[in-house]
């Protein structure tokens, strides 16, 4: 009988323990939640976890302006991921990357998404119980949620009869002990070995499909706490989403009762939960668990699609508010429809990248594509990446780092970081020559969204005259068909022979001895200014290099540019 008491103590402890620690849990949960609002965000993935949050963007339909993936690795939209990233569970972090890479020209789509995040950015209290509602459900290492609930068609289930049958002749082992104590210990003991053997040969073949369960049961587990995130939201005003999340969840019940006794989502590793492990190994009750839940739940894919999308939409709006907070030099742009030349119009003021802290902004305000010159390191490129990232951030969490944005809603595309693909053994000018052809495709594309397009250097891979003659040609057929150029080049005779086109900028430098120092500030007209011999001799080279090379350089100046 005192074995019998202490057992029972032993159990009470450890289930009083229990609910201190998911008490005291659930409070550096809530205070994490309100530190980390309007806080950098510093979330890091492992490798396995970075390459796995695209799954979801590649499965799913894409916007009428992706965002390729030559644009993408341009403007190093990766970053831009990470200091956006403030979201609260790992389905969030997903839905991010695919808003991210699939800007939207849908007007009504954008300003709902913008009503949300200002709901969020006013409501302290809602916004809380929404993190913590989305950070119960927390992280995920190393894989996609989405991509292992795409593959579990793909898995090949054992049969729970053998499953059953081994746990039985355990069980008949540990009733034997009380009839023939010797033999009962023996085949106890032997058959808790051999199943916890088998029992981890298969876990392995599974164990991925193992930690995506566990996360669902997170997801529906945690759904049940969507009602204090509804008694937050005194106006209804996301009631749309949460009533979406909460007959999701309730649906999905359905797959999932009963089966987090058996599969331990939580993980708390107390020794209660670590007793209750042996017994899921020797019993294969998560085996026979999972077998059960896969069969069910090839018939509530769309109920997971609507849960997964209702709280990934969320967070990502939540992360949207947090990073406006953050920066407080964001504003809301405005947004048209493109339609006819004078729609094409872009404006911004105050305009800077988001990846640099204490930026200089800049201003422009055309209708016309424009053609940028300046000297070596005076801020084309930086330029030219601003204006397309805060474009990508205008149509997807309707923020730009900007006092004022103004424009169509574009297809934003680029060439600019270019390199040769020895893979295919292609040289640097094959590569530039495609990356240009898919710019020229996409204008071309009847009823597409117009393209705003960003170059950096046109054709640079090969000699100077065809260089030139070419690029002409190609800046005028975009200045034609786009909806938005920037270019940013050094052929100064370019700026010349498309002035008829092209608005004229440029950036310049101020040179006081042998110092360089750049305002970053964008001018209009052509450039009048050249660094790149001075840089020379600032960096150590030879004076008689560079005497030699300024010498070759006047002469050549001395031939007049022609238009």
């Amino acid at each position: 009988m005192e074995v019998i008491y202490i057992i029972a103590g032993c159990i009470a402890f450890f289930a009083i323990k229990g609910i201190y620690d998911n008490y005291n849990n659930a409070k550096k949960l809530r205070a994490r939640i309100i530190r980390e609002y309007g806080s950098k965000a510093d979330k890091t993935f492992d490798d396995g976890r970075a390459k796995s949050i695209s799954y979801y963007c590649r499965e799913k339909k894409r916007s009428n302006c992706p965002v390729d993936d030559i644009t993408w690795n341009d403007l190093d939209m990766d970053s831009i991921y990470y200091l956006l990233n403030n979201c609260k569970c790992a389905i969030g972090d997903e839905y991010l990357y695919y808003l991210l890479r699939n800007p939207s020209d849908d007007l009504n789509e954008l300003k709902e998404r913008n009503r949300v995040i200002d709901v969020l950015a006013a409501d302290k209290e809602l916004r809380t119980e929404l993190g913590f509602f989305l950070g119960s459900v927390g992280q995920i290492k190393g894989i996609s949620v989405y991509e292992y609930i795409c593959r579990l068609k793909n898995v090949e289930l054992d049969s729970n009869l053998k499953h059953i049958f081994q746990a039985a002749l355990l069980l008949a082992g540990i009733g034997l002990i009380f009839y023939n104590p010797t033999v009962g210990i023996i085949a106890t003991v032997a058959m808790f070995f051999a199943n916890i053997i088998s029992y981890f040969k298969r876990k392995s073949q599974i164990e991925c499909y193992f930690t995506i369960f566990s996360y669902i049961l997170r997801m529906a587990g945690s759904a049940k706490k969507i009602s204090k995130v509804v008694s937050a939201d005194k106006n209804g005003d996301i009631a749309v989403y949460t009533e979406r999340i909460a007959k999701a969840a309730s649906d999905l019940a359905k797959t999932t009762r009963g089966a987090q006794v058996f599969l331990n989502p939580g993980g708390n590793g107390d020794l209660l939960q670590s007793i209750f492990d042996y017994i899921r190994m020797a019993l294969h009750i998560d085996l026979i668990s999972f077998n059960l839940m896969v069969k069910k739940f090839f018939d509530r894919q769309e109920e997971f699609d609507a849960l997964y999308e209702s709280m990934g939409f969320l967070d990502c709006m939540l992360a949207a508010a947090s990073y406006r907070e953050w920066t407080g030099d964001t504003c809301e742009p405005e947004l048209h429809a493109a339609s006819g030349k004078a729609a094409q119009k872009t404006e911004f003021t105050g305009l800077s990248h988001p990846l640099i802290p204490e930026p200089v902004v800049n201003s422009i305000s055309t209708d016309r594509p424009v053609l940028l010159t300046g000297s070596n390191a005076s801020g084309k490129s930086t330029f030219l990446k601003a204006v397309a990232i805060n474009a990508i951030l205008a149509q997807s969490i309707f923020t730009a780092r900007a006092e004022k944005y103004s424009a169509p809603c574009f297809h934003v595309m680029s060439s600019m970081a270019l390199q040769d693909n020895l893979a295919l053994s292609e040289s640097y000018y094959i590569v530039e020559i495609k990356s240009l052809k898919r710019i020229i495709d996409a204008v071309e594309e009847k009823d597409a969204v117009p393209v705003m397009c960003f170059i950096d250097e046109v054709l640079r891979g090969t000699n100077t005259v065809e260089r030139i003659a070419a690029s002409t040609e190609i800046l005028k057929k975009l200045s034609a068909h786009a909806g938005m150029c920037f270019v940013a080049t050094h052929d100064i005779e370019l700026t010349y022979k498309l002035e008829e086109y092209y608005a004229n900028y440029h950036f310049e430098e101020q040179v006081n001895d042998d110092e360089v120092t750049f305002d970053y500030l964008l001018h209009e007209g052509r450039t009048t200014t050249r660094n790149a011999i001075r840089l020379l001799g600032m960096l150590g080279f030879d004076k008689e290099i560079v005497d030699a090379a300024q010498k070759n350089a006047e002469s050549m100046d001395e031939q007049p540019l022609k238009k």
